[in-house]
């Protein structure tokens, strides 16, 4: 039993240390207006029967993956 619970406390030490080798990640996401969609949506009105003048209040976001320059391990 005494070397069952050595070898599972040895296991457990040696996974947590390979997590912390890893590197940092080299891409971050950014929130940015998605300008495509409101260009969409402003055209659909334009073309409408009854074309309404749209005013963005909360403008459509989304995620862009971005390369970061950060420090080298």
């Amino acid at each position: 039993m005494r070397t069952m619970a050595l070898t599972l406390g040895l296991l457990s030490v040696v996974m947590i240390s390979g997590c912390s080798s890893t590197q940092t990640a080299s891409y971050e996401q950014r929130l940015v207006v998605d300008r495509e969609y409101m260009a969409a949506v402003e055209a659909a009105s334009k073309r409408s029967i009854t074309p309404a003048k749209i005013y963005w209040v909360n403008p459509p976001t989304k995620y862009v993956v971005t390369k970061t320059e950060g420090e080298q391990p």
